[in-house]
């Protein structure tokens, strides 16, 4: 039997990984959806090693080359940053080119159209140009090689990037055919995350029948997840111990892990019955934190939703549409009615603040803000940070200055007064319902912004 090198055994994911790689052996695109602390990393890890590749792909995985592209640390999304961090990946393949059929000449001619696309500065055409000359020698004719992106991060691109570089990503796939494949990764559905042009629908048309939730993970992915942990720290419980942190978190990976070291280290007891436990667990710092990183990944709808469910409330329509979205998450299971996965989570949700009745909300997963229960405009990036700032110190005056380093955090120098005063008036035209006289968005001259909620 193969043996697999990622810390993961042969069967980790085994559902979602069957899935993928039927995906990138047909020549097919898809979207992986998941929640934050999903365990996301080690799904990547599983995916790129080559011994799990040879197990699901036979013979094929000597032609398939699978890349890791992250765009956490993506300074700004624009085509030639988004182009080099591919790039930068494909290149860092050059001492394993040999089991592809890659030569070290490959890599150098990679290697010099990188430089000249880092070169032609904001010259998207140039960009283009050699990023698509960089390509050619892994994908043209008469090789067999299959390239597949793994987009990891991908919501920030999804929302930001110029619709140019989605149809660039499109005519590549075209050009190629089944020689090129993107695997999308984001905490969202890609059509929730930004309102789509036609350039975003064309390429999310790429993956959208092969949509794939990263649900939490199986009892036997869990428990070799704790044997990992209690190995590491030292910090063994007993099986039957094991087993109820299983189920009362869900299988999902943070959260569970979060709640077993609270055990472990005797941050708290485990009662017997549950009424009891749950909440001893929530009144620990790791597990709560878990709690409120997945809540704040979801939208508006969705928390609304969930904490109908948790209080055993009816929910209108709207938000009973956002019920598919959180069971392809694994928020919500797929039963009738469907319930909330993990006890843990259902009493975080039923303790939450009914965020949506206040008069004026920014749904921060989403960009959106709420006025009166009505949704408004998207925000763009700069328009989000802006906002964010003020909501956050609601009442509290903001300098010119503060709101700057806000609103533009790369841009060391160069952004004046005035462009901050532009993109403030085009805010008040999404956020105000009457942008000539403000009620929420003041400005006291001399002074700064403030953001009025009461």
């Amino acid at each position: 039997m193969m043996h697999n090198n990622s810390s993961q055994s042969a069967g980790f994911r085994l559902a979602e990984t069957k899935q993928l790689f039927d995906c990138i052996r047909a020549g097919e695109s898809a979207s992986v959806v998941g929640v934050s602390g999903a365990g996301k990393s080690n799904l990547f890890n599983h995916l790129c090693d080559a011994q799990t590749q040879a197990a699901y792909l036979g013979d094929d995985a000597n032609r398939m080359i699978i890349v890791r592209v992250n765009f956490h640390y993506a300074p700004d999304f624009t085509d030639r940053t988004i182009y080099s961090l591919i790039l930068e990946q494909l290149e860092l393949l050059d001492g394993a080119g040999a089991r592809w059929g890659l030569t070290p000449e490959v890599f150098t001619a990679i290697g010099a159209q990188h430089e000249r696309l880092l070169a032609a500065g904001s010259d998207s055409l140039q960009v283009q140009r050699h990023f698509k000359l960089a390509l050619r020698p892994f994908l043209s004719p008469p090789s067999q090689r299959h390239l597949i992106l793994l987009l990891d991060q991908f919501d920030d691109v999804c929302r930001e990037a110029e619709p140019r570089i989605f149809m660039n990503l499109r005519g590549l796939r075209e050009a190629y055919k089944d020689r090129l494949s993107y695997v999308t990764f984001t905490r969202d559905l890609l059509p929730d995350l930004t309102e789509m042009d036609l350039a975003r629908e064309e390429f999310y048309e790429l993956m959208a029948l092969n949509v794939i939730g990263l649900r939490p993970y199986t009892p036997t992915d869990a428990r070799a997840l704790l044997q990992r942990i209690a190995g590491r720290f030292g910090l063994p419980v007993s099986e039957a111990t094991a087993n109820r942190l299983i189920r009362l978190s869900g299988g999902h990976a943070g959260l569970l892990r979060a709640a077993y070291l609270a055990v472990a280290r005797h941050e708290t007891g485990l009662p017997d019955d549950d009424e009891t436990a749950v909440p001893a667990l929530l009144q620990t710092a790791g597990v709560p934190m878990e709690c409120e990183k997945v809540w704040r990944g979801l939208n508006r709808q969705e928390r609304k939703l969930l904490a109908a469910y948790a209080h055993g409330f009816p929910a209108d329509a709207a938000t009973e549409a956002a019920k598919r979205p959180l069971q392809i998450k694994g928020i919500l299971t797929n039963d009738e009615p469907p319930t909330i996965f993990a006890p843990l989570f259902a009493r975080y949700a039923q303790n939450q603040e009914a965020e949506w009745e206040r008069p004026f909300y920014l749904d921060e997963s989403a960009r959106r803000v709420w006025l009166m229960n009505n949704r408004t405009a998207t925000l763009s990036a700069i328009e989000f940070r802006l906002l964010q700032a003020l909501y956050h110190q609601p009442g509290e005056i903001l300098s010119n200055d503060e709101l700057i380093a806000a609103g533009w955090p790369h841009v060391e120098t160069g952004v004046s007064d005035v462009a901050l005063h532009a993109r403030i008036a085009g805010l008040r035209k999404k956020i105000e319902p009457d942008p000539q006289n403000p009620r929420f968005l003041e400005n006291l001259h001399g002074h700064g912004y403030k953001l009025n909620l009461a």
